[in-house]
């Protein structure tokens, strides 16, 4: 993947529109509100993270009434957390490292996660080998949201890998 066209605002994603690429405060990202429809968190830098996003995706949706969306909401965000916190913070190098974050955006029922990662290097998808334990991850997010994809921060070192989720159901809401 080539990546998302990033502007001097935000990333801009078909079907959704143009999102800024900073949380509002990088000084403290411990929890950067924007609104209540657009919220993100600092992560920590291990594994067991991945079930505090887990949860704190899945009480977002219920807080948003998405509730049907949950199981897709959750997996999707596991996949590109385990991905940020495996594959990502290793590659980071000598730079000051800064934290993963996590950020869920609703737009008319329509949620986009995005997992920024201070690693520049992008994410790859490759054809999973389902013998294997490991390796499906990007596989999992491509099959589970309309579109996924990946920018680079404009501002600092790192990147946002993003995916915008298939409509609820009752989308005609």
């Amino acid at each position: 993947m080539v990546g998302t066209p990033v502007t001097r605002a935000g990333i801009v994603c078909p079907d959704f529109g143009l999102i800024t690429d900073q949380p509002d405060s990088e000084d403290d990202p411990d929890i950067a509100i924007h609104s209540r429809d657009d919220l993100t968190i600092a992560l920590g830098d291990d594994l067991t993270w991945v079930k505090y996003a887990r949860d704190h995706t899945a009480a977002v949706m219920g807080a948003w009434e998405l509730a049907g969306q949950v199981p897709t909401a959750t997996l999707v965000v596991s996949e590109l957390v385990t991905n940020a916190l495996r594959h990502a913070l290793p590659y980071a190098g000598a730079r000051p490292c800064r934290p993963v974050l996590l950020r869920l955006v609703c737009r008319r029922r329509s949620v986009m996660c995005l997992v920024a990662d201070p690693s520049d290097r992008p994410p790859v998808l490759t054809e999973p080998d389902f013998a294997a334990e490991t390796g499906r991850g990007l596989y999992l997010v491509a099959a589970h949201s309309r579109r996924w994809d990946w920018a680079p921060r404009r501002d600092l070192p790192g990147k946002w890998v993003w995916a915008l989720l298939p409509p609820p159901a009752d989308a005609s809401r």
